[in-house]
């Protein structure tokens, strides 16, 4: 039962500051114990200009990696940008130079680059 005295902190799950470095051991560990566990190894893949692409939507304050499988049902990632309010970015609305309004899609991406990388980074 709640009283007066009760009181909640609100936690943003979703803002610009979520991740942190972990290190070499702990990624390794945690890369090991995931090839462990699933009896799979690999990495993918996704270029540094397609991140900045989502990242300069207007008010995108992160990515959102979804678990996805592609027409040639290989695993695969599908990335878009989340907003301040933790929204997937799917429009945007901007005003072009002669005072129009326009709206665009946003960004969903794939087409990731796939590599066993266990060995290639560590």
């Amino acid at each position: 039962m709640l009283n007066k005295e009760t009181t909640f902190r609100e936690e943003k799950l979703l803002d610009a500051n979520v991740g942190e470095h972990i290190g070499y051991e702990l990624g390794a560990k945690m890369i090991k114990n995931y090839c462990d566990e699933y009896n799979q190894v690999g990495a993918h893949f996704i270029g540094r200009n397609i991140i900045e692409k989502i990242l300069s939507q207007p008010d995108c304050i992160g990515i959102k990696i979804f678990n996805a499988v592609d027409e040639f049902t290989q695993q695969t990632y599908v990335f878009t940008g989340v907003d301040s309010d933790g929204k997937v970015i799917l429009e945007i609305t901007a005003i072009t130079p002669y005072g129009e309004i326009k709206t665009s899609e946003g960004i969903v991406a794939d087409r990731i680059r796939r590599e066993g990388w266990f060995t290639d980074i560590f």
